[in-house]
């Protein structure tokens, strides 16, 4: 029976301490990486998008990265996400974008 005790102790030290690190790890605050900032996606209807897309307003982009998915997916007027990613330095920052997937 001391022996089973002993074993509860242990594992109740070892969570204990587990919890600790964990809630150590949470509370320290990390340096604010470009890659982990949150951008707001702004959502669009299928209608809207497809007026600013004729109007010449934004590029639409087929966001599979499968090119065999991307040719099935493909909407009227779209790039594939390869053609998107070989054209990106022509790209001005204020470009409307709109990424799809099906």
């Amino acid at each position: 029976m001391p022996e089973k005790k002993g074993h509860n102790t242990l594992f109740l030290l070892s969570m204990s301490i587990g919890i600790l690190f964990i809630h150590a790890c949470a509370t320290i605050e990390q340096p604010v990486q470009p890659w982990n900032k949150i951008l707001e996606v702004a959502r669009i209807s299928p209608h809207d998008a497809h007026r600013e897309v004729e109007s010449g307003g934004a590029l639409l982009v087929c966001a599979y990265k499968d090119e065999a998915t991307c040719c099935k997916m493909l909407l009227q007027g779209a790039i594939s996400l390869k053609v998107f990613e070989s054209r990106l330095p022509e790209f001005t920052k204020d470009q409307s974008i709109i990424f799809y997937c099906g």
